[in-house]
């Protein structure tokens, strides 16, 4: 099989192995304030129209009552101008009655005519004076002139009577006018009322419909400028972008598509976290199974040199014993060479245990003989050369429950970190602190060493996936995010303390019984 097919399927194992998680698109939940959909704005602005409209017609229908008042008046006072006008009419007849007749001879007839006139006039005043008590005219003269004409209907007296007639004539000229007046004034208020309605209602709903095409101008501007920016964010999510999250500005659906948005790239940058992670894992076991075949093979190539090496050492070990000459075979060390090529036997034989195929199923493991495996090899590192490496493990150490890949993974891993703090001290002798003990029921290990150690503000970061204090090539930051994910997906926990300047202790607690381990990996 080719390199590029296993490739494949080692990517399609990988990821089919990775839980999906459930609703990790879900939308989020509504915030707390209210939400308001774009229907939900379209019903109020529906609604402030109709209100707006109402009001207009409120405020139409009342100023057409004023116009209605108005003409009311305006027809009343027609209808009064024409009961003046009756009695203006009947003053003027009873004054040519007067004078047409002053010179008759009978005066008996002439009176009476006289009387006729005043009693229309009379009455007309009296009905005018019901319909505009303004107008009334004081006829206190021209009843006191009449009564005189009536008792001696005399030149005199009839003189009198039609001086007094004349001038309430006069007076009531002067009613007519102000009448006149009154009703001009009337008509021009409503006219003036009319436009001044006419002009308030049409500057009213050009107004509301200015309001409503700038809000309406403004929203879909708002609108095409957020799905603009929704549009640039989604590309730039395919194209990889991870970081700070879109601003919600918004309580409505596009505010919902944000709030989705920002869901989709956490989602996938955990998702992208947790295949990397995976990754690692894979290819550390692709690694050690390298190793393994590299070492086996190096062990087979060199198994038999060295024990040619080592027969021959040992026959001249016996020869040496049985016939030679001790002053002769003195120089000759033999068991030196056996010795060495013990040496290397035992180291080729390490290796091959250490990088030998594991189970990726959980079993009972021994924590103390991984350590020791993975301090074995690690040794080798040229970064361990100047490190004590200390062992404080407990021989009555229970058995944990897990995978034995995946713990060597942690334990290299926290080696190796604990190493990397202790390249740049000098002022102490460095060292690394390997212990092991029981503790409620589960195995804890612990690997301290006394570097450089961690401040706050890094401590709160750093299981943090790619987060790293390395220079650029040195590392990744997933070293301890994995740690954290396999012991959590292995029901398990890893806890950081570290003192800046003093140095780090890592804490991991396996647990021993597989049912433990089912339970803490439920959780």
């Amino acid at each position: 099989m080719t390199t590029a097919t296993t490739n494949t399927l080692a990517e399609r194992d990988l990821t089919s192995a990775i839980p999906a998680p459930r609703d990790s698109l879900a939308p989020a939940p509504p915030p707390a304030n209210r939400v308001w959909s774009v229907r939900d704005k379209g019903l109020v602005v529906v609604v402030s129209l109709i209100a707006y409209a109402m009001f207009i017609a409120v405020f139409v229908v009342q100023q057409k009552n004023l116009l209605l008042r108005d003409f009311d008046e305006i027809q009343q006072s027609v209808e009064i101008d024409g009961l003046l006008k009756q009695v203006d009419g009947a003053i003027f007849q009873s004054v040519m009655a007067t004078y047409a007749n002053i010179d008759a001879l009978d005066r008996g007839a002439l009176m009476q005519r006289i009387q006729f006139h005043y009693h229309t006039l009379v009455t007309k005043h009296a009905e005018l004076g019901a319909r505009a008590p303004q107008y009334n005219l004081n006829l206190a003269s021209v009843n006191a002139a009449l009564s005189l004409a009536e008792v001696e209907p005399s030149r005199i007296n009839l003189n009198q009577l039609a001086q007094a007639l004349l001038k309430a004539k006069g007076e009531f000229a002067q009613i007519i006018e102000q009448a006149q007046q009154s009703r001009k004034q009337m008509t021009e208020n409503y006219r003036k009322l009319g436009d001044s309605m006419v002009m308030t209602a049409l500057l009213l709903g050009m107004l509301g419909l200015a309001l409503l095409g700038a809000l309406t101008v403004l929203f879909f501007r708002r609108l095409k400028e957020d799905l603009h920016t929704l549009r640039i964010r989604a590309m730039d999510i395919v194209n990889g972008y991870r970081d700070a999250p879109l601003p919600i500005s918004r309580h409505d659906e596009v505010g919902q598509l944000m709030i989705a948005i920002n869901n989709m790239a956490s989602t996938l940058d955990t998702r992208e976290k947790e295949l990397m992670m995976e990754r690692q894992k894979y290819f550390h076991q692709e690694k050690m199974a390298a190793i393994g075949t590299l070492a086996a093979g190096v062990a087979h190539e060199i198994g038999n040199p060295i024990a040619a090496i080592s027969g021959i050492a040992q026959d001249m070990a016996e020869r040496r014993n049985a016939n030679c000459d001790i002053a002769l075979c003195q120089p000759c060390r033999p068991d030196l060479i056996h010795i060495q090529t013990q040496r290397i036997a035992s180291i080729t034989r390490e290796i091959s245990e250490f990088a030998s195929h594991q189970t990726v199923e959980p079993q009972l493991l021994d924590l103390n003989g991984l350590l020791r495996s993975a301090s074995a090899l690690m040794r080798y590192d040229k970064r361990s050369r100047r490190i004590a490496l200390n062992f404080n493990l407990d021989s009555q150490l229970p058995a944990f429950y897990g995978v034995a890949d995946q713990a060597t993974q942690v334990i290299m891993n926290l080696l190796v970190n604990a190493m990397d703090a202790l390249e740049e001290v000098f002022d102490r002798p460095p060292s690394i602190t390997i212990a092991t003990r029981a503790q409620n029921g589960q195995v804890r290990l612990s690997i301290e060493d006394n570097g450089c150690g961690m401040d706050s503000a890094t401590l709160a970061r750093v299981f943090e996936a790619f987060f790293t204090t390395k220079a650029v090539g040195h590392g990744t930051g997933l070293g301890l995010s994995l740690c954290y994910s396999i012991m959590q997906k292995n029901g398990g926990s890893i806890s950081i303390d570290s003192t800046l300047g003093r140095g780090t202790c890592v804490q991991a607690l396996f647990p021993t019984t597989e049912a433990a381990y089912n339970e803490m990996k439920a959780l």
